[in-house]
């Protein structure tokens, strides 16, 4: 199962993201309504795990430098499983891995990936805090 580990940030996300999308025009509706969505379930419908999840790179600085866009988890409600988890890069990369290699790695070798760049520098949980600050947005359990 998936779990959004951090709704705070989430949550954050959320009005920066409006903000954004309100002044600066850096933020698209989908975005928008993506977060929305994800709150309204995390606060309201009490629902702490969810299938078929984008969640946005909200930092525009980061754009430049190849960080991850997307994250898009596919639950398949058949075979009550996930069965990839897809990665869109702003270099026009992509990255898919099977849910049954993603459980198989450790915790740390997951959040490595999923929080990785196009670039694959970040090898340590310390320097997922130095380059993304650090938030663990979801876990696959």
């Amino acid at each position: 199962m998936l779990k959004i580990k951090s709704p705070n940030y989430i949550f954050g996300a959320f009005f920066c993201s409006l903000k954004n999308a309100i002044l600066k025009k850096q933020s698209s509706f989908t975005t928008y309504i993506s977060k929305f969505t994800i709150l309204v379930s995390y606060f309201f419908l009490k629902k702490r795990y969810f299938s078929n999840v984008e969640i946005y790179q909200i930092d525009p600085s980061m754009k430049k430098k190849g960080y991850i866009l997307y994250i898009v988890i596919n639950y398949s409600e058949e075979e009550n499983s996930f069965s990839n988890v897809f990665l869109l890069y702003t270099r026009k990369r992509s990255k898919s891995i099977s849910v049954t290699r993603l459980q198989s790695l450790t915790r740390i070798e997951r959040v490595i990936y999923v929080l990785s760049t196009s670039k694959g520098i970040l090898n340590t949980s310390e320097s997922i805090i130095k380059n993304v600050g650090g938030i663990i947005l979801l876990e696959v359990l």
